[in-house]
């Protein structure tokens, strides 16, 4: 013990600055907070993403259903004479459209083919084909991405939260695109805004609350591509059935315009059939 206290009282022992214990006590109040903040962010996506209603959850491994577009609707809206458009319906009832989509993947447009009588029936149902196909895989590529699980980031995933007002602001990449969401205090989503070099998009979403939690019955949509012509606007509706105890579409009304030129469609799906895990 003496040798002990003799090698102590041989060193010349400085008292350590008090700011060194300042600055260790802030660098540690300071990581404490922050794993706080991050215990907190993760908690709010957690409780955000409990709030949507998601296939992915209640067992969706896939489904299929039988597309009907409501050509008369669409034809008339194209300002055709009431001859020409109930020659054209006769036609195009001809056409049996379905749509099969497998959870994680993207939709799947099948069709038979109609006879055409000349070169330039051939053409124009090559126009339909490609549209309808266009139009049913763009509506589900939307829709998987709020109904097959929520559009938000994971709970353990790289993203930025801040609270602004009575709204949550989510911001975060998504591979090369960079996305902002709006949430509410009870997490219902109110804007999506993504950016990437091909073009940006804003989606304003509606839901009702379901016992599963937040369906999407509808949004408004802007697409814009590399030139103002390259612009699509949506106002989108959906009705839905249940089909083995889950949700899916029975009828879609879109409306809207692609440069300049304005649309508006009804589809139908019917004879659905899913599959769970």
């Amino acid at each position: 013990m003496g040798e002990t206290v003799n090698f102590i009282r041989s060193r010349s022992f400085k008292p350590v600055p008090v700011r060194f214990w300042v600055g260790l006590f802030s660098v540690a109040l300071f990581s404490a907070v922050m794993s706080a903040q991050t215990a907190g962010r993760k908690e709010i996506v957690k409780q955000a993403r409990q709030s949507y209603y998601s296939l992915k959850d209640q067992g969706l491994a896939e489904f299929q259903c039988i597309t009907v577009p409501n050509w008369q609707l669409l034809l008339t809206e194209q300002k055709l004479d009431a001859d020409q458009v109930s020659r054209a319906v006769q036609l195009l009832n001809k056409i049996q459209f379905s749509v099969s989509l497998v959870a994680g993947g993207e939709a799947r447009v099948t069709h038979n083919e109609v006879f055409a009588e000349n070169e330039e029936v051939a053409k124009g149902l090559s126009q339909i084909y490609s549209g309808m196909e266009q139009m049913t895989t763009g509506f589900f590529q939307t829709w998987s991405a709020f109904s097959m699980s929520p559009a938000l980031p994971e709970i353990g995933g790289d993203y930025q939260l801040e609270k602004t007002g009575t709204e949550y602001r989510l911001s975060y990449k998504d591979g090369t695109a960079d996305v902002v969401t709006l949430l509410d205090r009870d997490f219902v989503m109110s804007y999506l805004k993504t950016t990437t070099p091909e073009f940006d998009s804003t989606i304003r979403p509606q839901f009702k609350k379901t016992a599963q939690g937040l369906l999407m019955t509808g949004y408004s949509a802007t697409y814009t591509g590399k030139s103002a012509a390259d612009t699509t606007e949506l106002q989108i509706a959906i009705d839905y059935q249940t089909v083995d105890e889950l949700q899916l579409p029975q009828k879609l009304d879109l409306k809207g315009a692609y440069g300049g030129s304005p649309f508006h469609v009804e589809v139908t799906f019917s004879g659905c059939h899913a599959v769970r895990h």
